[in-house]
């Protein structure tokens, strides 16, 4: 194995969580299935688990800037209603 690529999460708290235990605490399971919906409904799939994002290392900026649009706009649409 050479390479295996990225693991990121989305996570809405402020300061971010130091540990699996704070993480757990700040979990909104409602949140979470409507953004990984509206995200499907954009073109977009994350893991289930969580917010979790698993890149592999042939990932381009393209698929970021993707990912990050479809992102944006879903936030966009949450807070504002």
């Amino acid at each position: 194995m050479t390479q295996v690529g990225a693991r990121g999460e989305f996570q809405f708290c402020a300061p971010p969580p130091k540990n699996g235990s704070e993480a757990g605490t700040i979990l909104d399971a409602e949140l979470e299935q409507l953004i990984h919906l509206a995200l499907l409904n954009r073109g977009v799939m994350i893991s289930e688990f969580h917010n979790m994002l698993l890149a592999c290392p042939d990932a381009t900026a393209n698929d970021v800037n993707v990912l990050l649009t479809a992102f944006y706009e879903v936030l966009g649409l949450l807070v504002s209603t």
